[in-house]
């Protein structure tokens, strides 16, 4: 359903009619007939109208108009304090500021303005963090899920463990139960087979006797009298010996006191579930949001001619089949290095010692740095570029390019790839739309220009985002110009090939300076500048001569 507007004159004249129309300037709908009067108004016909569907959608957007602390309208824009002031504020606050300008001057082209530029860079970076922290909830979300399962295991294992062991022990303590229990028995059963022999006997002799008395004579009687009394008394010997070593036996369970508490429940717990908490090292990325209209730039505004380089370190790269065609400079300030001969990126710390390498898909071209976490590689003529996460060694997308795919920079949040133009990816590889540039192999993107190096004719040119030429640098001084890298000012640093060579040239394109020659080394052939450190990393072909170096603005 449409949002419903009334029209701010109808409604001060107690009419109601619908707005068609919204004035930014007086915030306010206007319908049909009022619109034609504010169009012929002359202190109205400048200002901007959008229609209400336009409205709706910047409606929730909180802007003040007014000063919060005097509730007046703001007319003024203070530079040096980056503050909109009103009437009141002017005098009483900012009487000796020196360029407070009106708000209207410091509101033109605000919509080209570095200062949003800046704030939906910040926007994007904060997202990122955000998406960044999501993530590694969510992993510690599975992590836990993770770890539970593993501890269900562990405990389902030790209860298996302990069973099995139970089984053990209650199988051998029966089976010592049983022998115990045949040994006995045994024994029992000998005195019974010797108990039952002379039973039988004595029913023998006592039979004899019943005869003896029955049928013999009184001769007979008085000699077998005495002959079985010895039989009887024999056996009734026998029979006391056989009771001297006849025992009873009482079956006792002694168990093992372990056992003993567990069953009684002695033992409370089968385990303890431990929790530690540590803090987790979020990689949040900073960004500074700078709220002034106007340009604001780390490094002064200086001529290159004041421009100097100061050593920082050499770095030694000792490998065979060396061609270097892209390096970068981490967040970290480690070095990453491309070798186009090997499917290596070599990782070295800011001193210049060997930290390990990292393997990637093919053979690197060049490298360019998208967040803590990021970078991103083209692989030349294999044609495709990657999204490669350096701290897990993991590539999160492969982007088909359709062609050869060279150098490479990230600026603003988007991505450009050297391909026979100039690609525009946004920073998860969706590609959104080509620039039109000359150039060979190399470029570096500033937030408003693109440059570009041509080795076949020895220039360096500078397109705005819309592929119109800004400048063109030629000079014979630089002879096959090869790596470009820019700093915040849109200076550009260039090596020359063949003329083994580092230059600077001014961000008009009218001046430069030379700043290194190469005279030991093979040729130069990739520069990378950290805008944040202001350092700069320099490589020739063979590794011969990997030097970073701190610009100094002076």
């Amino acid at each position: 359903m449409a949002t419903i507007i009334p029209c701010g004159p109808c409604l001060y004249d107690k009419t109601h009619q619908n707005a068609r129309k919204w004035c930014t300037s007086c915030e306010e709908g206007l319908c049909k007939e009022c619109e034609k009067t504010h169009k012929k108004t002359k202190t109205s016909r400048d200002h901007k109208l959008i229609s209400i569907e336009d409205y709706c959608k910047i409606e929730d957007v909180s802007i003040h108009f007014t000063c919060s602390d005097h509730d007046k309208q703001l007319e003024w824009f203070c530079k040096s304090h980056d503050k909109p002031l009103c009437v009141v504020c002017l005098p009483t606050e900012h009487r000796s500021c020196s360029d407070v300008i009106s708000i209207d001057v410091a509101a033109t082209n605000a919509r080209q303005s570095t200062a949003i530029s800046d704030l939906q860079e910040a926007i994007e970076v904060a997202l990122r963090n955000i998406t960044h922290c999501i993530n590694n909830r969510n992993t510690a979300k599975n992590d836990i899920e993770k770890q539970e399962k593993d501890i269900r295991r562990i405990i389902r294992d030790t209860r298996t463990k302990i069973n099995d062991h139970l089984d053990k022990f209650e199988e051998k303590l029966i089976q010592t139960l049983v022998s115990a229990s045949e040994t006995c028995k045994s024994k029992c059963n000998t005195f019974l087979r010797q108990f039952h022999s002379e039973e039988e006997k004595l029913i023998k002799l006592k039979y004899q006797v019943l005869q003896m008395k029955e049928f013999a004579s009184d001769l007979q009687v008085f000699l077998g009298t005495r002959q079985i009394d010895k039989l009887v008394m024999s056996e009734i010997e026998s029979i006391k010996t056989a009771t001297d070593s006849i025992y009873d036996y009482k079956f006792n369970l002694d168990l093992n006191s372990d056992i003993e508490k567990v069953s009684n429940g002695g033992v409370k717990e089968f385990g303890e579930i431990q929790v530690t908490e540590h803090t987790t090292k979020l990689d949040f990325k900073e960004l500074k949001l700078e709220q002034a209209q106007m340009q604001l730039n780390v490094q002064p505004l200086s001529n290159v001619a004041d421009i100097e380089l100061k050593l920082i370190t050499k770095v030694d790269i000792k490998k065979e089949q060396m061609y270097i065609t892209g390096c970068a400079i981490l967040p970290n300030e480690h070095l990453l290095f491309a070798n186009y001969f090997s499917t290596e990126l070599l990782e070295y710390s800011k001193d210049g010692n060997f930290i390990g390498s990292i393997q990637v898909s093919a053979t690197p071209f060049a490298i360019t740095v998208l967040d803590s976490d990021r970078i991103a590689i083209t692989y030349g003529d294999k044609g495709f570029f990657e999204i490669f996460n350096y701290r897990t060694s993991w590539v999160e997308k492969k982007i088909e390019t359709g062609g050869h795919c060279w150098g490479l920079s990230q600026s603003n949040g988007k991505i450009y790839v050297k391909l026979d133009q100039v690609g525009v990816f946004d920073i998860k590889g969706k590609k959104l739309c080509t620039v039109p540039a000359a150039g060979n192999f190399y470029i570096s993107a500033s937030k408003h220009n693109l440059f570009c190096s041509s080795y076949s004719n020895g220039n360096v040119y500078c397109y705005d985002m819309k592929g119109q030429e800004v400048w063109n640098f030629h000079d014979d001084s630089l002879r096959h110009p090869y790596s470009v890298a820019n700093d915040r000012n849109g200076n550009v640093f260039v090596v020359g090939c063949v003329s083994r060579n580092l230059i600077i040239i001014q961000h008009d394109g009218k001046t430069y300076k030379n700043l290194l020659n190469f005279e030991n080394c093979s040729n130069p052939s990739a520069v990378y500048y950290h805008m944040d450190k202001n350092t700069l990393l320099i490589c020739d072909e063979k590794g011969d001569d990997c030097t970073l170096y701190k610009v100094l603005y002076t």
